[in-house]
């Protein structure tokens, strides 16, 4: 039996003129591409963003780099410093982002902000080349809605490919 490869994606789904997200996993199999939604996310909302700054991400690590750049991009879609636009609030430290007690998903740039997106971007592991390892950067955030100038993207890359690499090499 030939192996399968898995791949997951959000879908928008509009019901009764509402979005909505879902979690849907691509298995490719001998006889094609089968999809099946493993769950659903929450409704999607759509803040509008109002400004383009980009913070400095120079002297972090990794997780306080990542972090500082998602309050920045929700910051640039109005949220106030608490995280918090009307009844929306996000709690980085749990990975929740939260609609009146109810899971939603935020659509920023060309992704969705969930807790999905943010637990991939928090636990990110890169593998293989740097070329391989800055493609799942890469894609984790465009997934997340993580919009980066390329100075940006490559201290971001350096972040977590050197501290992978490092912890790769004393493991052998």
């Amino acid at each position: 039996m030939p192996k399968q490869i898995v791949m997951g994606f959000i879908r928008a789904k509009n019901i009764k003129g509402k979005e909505y997200g879902y979690l849907v996993k691509n298995t490719w199999t001998a006889t094609g591409p089968r999809q099946n939604v493993k769950g659903y996310l929450g409704r999607i909302l759509r803040p509008q963003k109002q400004k383009e700054e980009t913070p400095d991400i120079q002297n972090m690590n990794y997780n306080e780099a990542i972090t500082t750049l998602i309050k920045q991009e929700l910051t640039n879609h109005g949220f106030d410093n608490t995280l918090t636009q009307d009844k929306t609030k996000i709690d980085l430290e749990n990975r929740k982002i939260i609609n009146t007690n109810k899971n939603i998903l935020l659509g920023i740039n060309e992704g969705y902000l969930c807790t999905y997106t943010l637990n991939k971007l928090m636990t990110l592991n890169p593998t293989g080349y740097e070329e391989q390892a800055g493609l799942q950067l890469a894609t984790v955030l465009v997934e997340a809605g993580l919009k980066l100038n390329k100075e940006t993207f490559v201290q971001l890359f350096e972040k977590i490919y050197k501290s992978n690499k490092n912890n790769t090499d004393k493991n052998e």
